[in-house]
């Protein structure tokens, strides 16, 4: 059987976690640091998906790199929405105290579709492609975002996160909470019978049987080996795909709270070149996000 790695990259702003107003200015320098992760994919083969949001979609420099790309067939373009701040623009009511940012599901349902349709056409002429794949910012989906997606001509979305529950992360309107999808397995599924099948590919999340812990497939500082000890899990256990993911602004130094530094992007480069090497070497096989929903509606 085959096997397929997913690298999936949240393409956002710089270090949205520090965001706290949601009306402040986004920058996106981040974009000019993405090179030197495309060209390590490429050097393994591997075929990166950009999950790319409203600020990254027209920034010049993500421009250049996904056309450049999609020429040689070496990356893809996806959707990743933050409908906090991206057009068009809506006031929702307030939740009172802390509160978090607004997720897509707290907005009426004609203003979703506004959103989803600006952020799909925006990404369509920016790059001269299709956008067929999507990951909800926060973390977020349901029924009526799915639909919206169906309706526009997505194939797949990969928001899903395997056994973890995001009801105690507050949106912005009162009583708004996250995605729980805490009860999801590591398998795909279709989300929709009707219409434009939507098909779900989750994030790789396991779970430790000798700690509880949870170990994605994700970047860390320090967890080169437990990514390598999933990605032999995966493979031992006839696993059709892995899925690892990252943030665009973790790949810049101070882009986010963990890579504070030129050294630990050098030091988070060694860990994604050992992790790569060890993929290929297992036998994994590139694919984009929509090209894997192609190959499993093919073969189930």
């Amino acid at each position: 059987m085959k096997k397929y790695l997913i690298i999936s990259i949240d393409t956002e702003g710089d270090n949205l976690w520090s965001v706290s107003d949601i009306n402040q200015m986004i920058t996106t320098h981040n974009s000019k640091y993405l090179f030197r992760f495309q060209e390590l994919c490429e050097k393994y083969g591997f075929i990166p998906t950009y999950l790319t949001n409203y600020e990254m979609a027209i920034d010049d420099v993500m421009i250049e790199l996904g056309r450049e790309g999609l020429k040689k067939g070496a990356l893809e373009i996806g959707a990743h929405e933050h409908a906090w701040n991206q057009p068009p623009l809506y006031k929702i009511m307030k939740r009172p105290g802390k509160r978090g940012k607004p997720y897509l599901s707290e907005y009426p349902k004609a203003v979703i579709s506004q959103k989803l349709e600006r952020l799909t056409k925006t990404l369509e002429d920016s790059f001269q492609c299709s956008i067929t794949s999507h990951r909800g910012g926060r973390w977020c989906l349901n029924a009526t975002i799915v639909d919206e997606l169906s309706r526009l001509g997505y194939l797949v979305d990969c928001t899903c996160t395997p056994g973890v529950n995001w009801k105690s992360n507050r949106g912005w309107s009162p009583f708004s909470s996250g995605t729980d999808w805490s009860m999801k397995q590591n398998e795909p599924y279709y989300l929709n019978s009707e219409g434009n099948p939507v098909l779900e590919v989750p994030v790789s999340i396991y779970d430790q049987r000798d700690s509880g812990k949870q170990s994605w497939l994700r970047p860390g500082l320090y967890n080169k080996n437990e990514m390598i000890s999933l990605l032999q899990y995966i493979y031992d256990r006839e696993k059709e795909f892995a899925q690892f993911m990252l943030h665009s602004s973790e790949l810049m130094p101070g882009g986010s709270s963990i890579f504070t530094n030129a050294g630990k992007i050098d030091y988070l480069y060694k860990t994604l070149d050992e992790l790569f090497s060890f993929a290929k070497e297992l036998g994994f096989e590139a694919s984009g996000i929509t090209d894997y929903a192609k190959i499993y509606a093919g073969s189930h």
